[in-house]
């Protein structure tokens, strides 16, 4: 479906993320062109806008029971496994690291790949989150990383394509290999820079597009630092952003990752950290003023044992905190529920040290309007799009989500305040339309850019192939379980 020429929302609360906006009690917004043109103020008195158009041409959508917000952004997600959904429901680290990364990674085939990054991005979409940063770290053959980056741009959602850098089959967290200084072996880096540039050159030339080429290094305790660096070099070099996981594990017997991230000059604006739960105070002093990114992904950290969400200290000492779903491998892909969860746990974790001395807090430092920086905003900068999504701000393209309050469960909420009713009252159940770019792929409820069943077969069809694969090489986790050098040397 193609984006229709102009679209005329009528009569919605709004919150816009931007100040010279804010928040609106009544509002029409004019797009036209895939951008946002207008953000009119409905009168208290007229019970108009200063918003004039001819509406014959237009798309016109009644919005006076709903929420505008800025399309959502989740700056971390392992879009691949969307076809495992919930598998490591109960998981620790060491749960996913022998079943997803050991057992389940290595029997994907690039349809599974497409399956999963395709179905993974209309979940997304679904739940209103229309940007996204996907940390693409399964690249088994040239044939997958094809795969993945089709069913992204299938899916029609804008972002950052990830391309993880990782030899899958080869540097694993089966050893604890990584943490040296050594030289990079030019016979194993060549192919995988070759293809990246390959992805980059057939699928990214025109910048202009909703999706961008990424890169995701190898993570640090898996990989020699000369390697890693090197891969940062591939990315600078073609002026891809990138994005990887850092300080995540509570064992120090490596190194400290943001640390020697400094040490090599790899921080800079170009970089989102996920994570960072586990850096040391000094090295969130040594992300000051880099302009490097954090993602936090407080389901995951809370669920697996990596820390709290380190909302506190990526605020103080970064750009500003954005977060990520992580995996639906484990957790929901519910990015407002996600921000609301995240929100309520930084306000416990700022009052905790008062609650040994019987000291009730006196003010609410961290808001709802905080929260909604978190997946708007904040995400655009980490994703390097600021420029042109994150806020409802004229100038803007149309990456536009309503989510309806008509129903007898959001009954009451609170017009003059519609942030505050975003973050405490809604979740993705609420999203009834989305545009990307001015295009319109949910209306009522439902996805309408795509064919859904055709969607749900094909994802159930390689759900089926990857079960059968698991169960024929002695399940989830074979036993006895792989040993996890990582873990038992801390241990």
């Amino acid at each position: 479906m193609a984006a229709p020429d102009r679209i005329v929302i009528r009569g919605a609360a709004v919150a816009s993320v931007d100040p010279g906006i804010g928040d609106l009690e009544r509002a029409d917004i004019l797009v036209e062109d895939g951008v946002i043109v207008a953000v009119a103020p409905v009168s208290a008195e007229s019970g108009v806008s200063s918003l004039t158009v001819d509406e014959g041409s237009a798309v016109v959508i009644d919005a006076s029971e709903m929420i505008a917000i800025p399309g959502l952004i989740d700056t971390h997600r392992h879009t691949w496994q969307a076809q495992l959904r919930g598998i490591l429901a109960d998981g620790t680290i060491p749960d996913y690291l022998r079943g997803m990364r050991l057992q389940m990674a290595i029997r994907y085939r690039p349809e599974d790949m497409y399956v999963g990054n395709y179905a993974g991005a209309l979940d997304a979409l679904n739940c209103g989150v229309t940007s996204l940063v996907d940390y693409c770290h399964n690249i088994l053959d040239p044939e997958c990383a094809h795969g993945a980056v089709s069913g992204l741009l299938d899916a029609g959602i804008r972002g950052l394509y990830g391309h993880g850098m990782t030899p899958v089959t080869s540097n694993t967290w089966s050893e604890s290999a990584g943490g040296r200084e050594g030289v990079v072996d030019p016979a194993a880096f060549g192919p995988r820079a070759a293809l990246a540039r390959e992805i980059r050159e057939q699928y990214f030339r025109d910048e202009s597009q909703p999706l961008r080429f990424g890169i995701a290094p190898q993570e640090l305790p898996i990989a020699p630092v000369a390697a890693v660096a090197a891969e940062f070099a591939l990315a600078r070099e073609l002026g891809a952003r990138m994005t990887m996981h850092a300080n995540q594990l509570a064992v120090r017997q490596l190194f400290r990752d943001v640390e020697v991230l400094h040490e090599h000059d790899l921080l800079g604006p170009d970089l989102l950290l996920v994570h960072c739960s586990f850096n040391t105070p000094e090295e969130w002093e040594l992300l000051q003023g880099t302009g490097t990114t954090v993602s936090v992904c407080a389901e995951t950290e809370m669920q697996m044992g990596m820390g709290f969400p380190a909302i506190r200290e990526a605020t103080l000492h970064t750009p500003g905190p954005s977060l990520g779903i992580d995996c639906v491998s484990g957790d929901s892909g519910d990015l407002l529920s996600h921000a609301r969860l995240v929100l309520q746990a930084t306000r416990w974790r700022d009052d905790s040290a008062g609650y040994e001395q019987l000291v009730a807090p006196q003010e609410m430092r961290w808001t709802t309007k905080d929260a909604l920086s978190w997946i708007t905003m904040n995400g655009a900068v980490a994703a390097g799009i600021d420029d042109r999504v994150g806020s409802l701000t004229p100038g803007k393209r149309a990456d536009i989500v309503l989510l309806d309050m008509g129903g007898i469960s959001q009954a009451g909420w609170n017009r003059r305040d519609p942030t505050g009713a975003v973050i405490s009252q809604t979740n993705s159940g609420n999203v009834d339309t989305v545009l990307v770019d001015g295009r319109i792929v949910k209306r009522h409820g439902r996805l309408v850019h795509v064919d859904v069943e055709s969607a749900l077969a094909r994802t159930r069809a390689s759900h089926d192939h990857l079960y059968e694969e698991m169960d024929r090489h002695g399940g989830f986790i074979p036993q006895p379980p792989v040993d996890i050098p990582l873990y038992r040397e801390r241990a």
